[in-house]
């Protein structure tokens, strides 16, 4: 038996939601922003979607605090969470800022909806059974994704990214 169909017996049904999830957003990307705005979005999108879920889930998440774990990610362990979920991280942060509307009262809208949405998708991997709550609930990740979406937004706004994508 070769390596790549021992690969293949080795993945789940479950191993799939990664890669789906992952696809899926990279997908978005593609077909949703032009090429040169994703050349300028892509480094940033990197460090705050992929490097900062990453440092949460890695360090706070299932290191320090221990709020929580992910099941059934075996091939796509990077040092104890799924690589493929936090790097799909990086095109969810490109579509944020790349549809961040002008007008104030459609960003709080805006922003409140990436919000939620992003407490909801903890559910939805919950409940698939993807992600094991220990001291953790989607309120928690709903506090988690405002505070770090604002993080998100202040950065582009100091360097000026909303200009140069726009």
């Amino acid at each position: 038996m070769e390596e790549g169909e021992k690969l293949v017996k080795l993945l789940k049904i479950d191993d799939y939601y990664y890669i789906g999830f992952a696809l899926l957003m990279a997908a978005l990307v593609l077909a949703l922003i032009p090429r040169t705005a994703i050349r300028k979005l892509f480094g940033f999108s990197l460090v705050w979607g992929y490097l900062g879920s990453f440092s949460f889930v890695n360090f706070l998440g299932e290191g320090i605090l221990n709020l929580f774990s992910w099941n059934e990610a075996d091939p796509f362990i990077f040092i104890k969470t799924p690589f493929l979920l936090n790097l799909a991280w990086a095109p969810a942060v490109m579509i944020y800022l790349y549809f961040v509307p002008k007008p104030k009262h459609l960003f709080y809208l805006y922003f409140l909806s990436f919000t939620l949405i992003s407490a909801g998708l903890d559910e939805v991997f919950h409940r698939l059974g993807l992600l094991r709550y220990i001291f953790w609930n989607p309120f928690f990740r709903f506090i988690v994704a405002f505070l770090w979406l604002y993080g998100v937004t202040w950065h582009a706004e100091k360097i000026n990214l909303f200009e140069e994508i726009r």
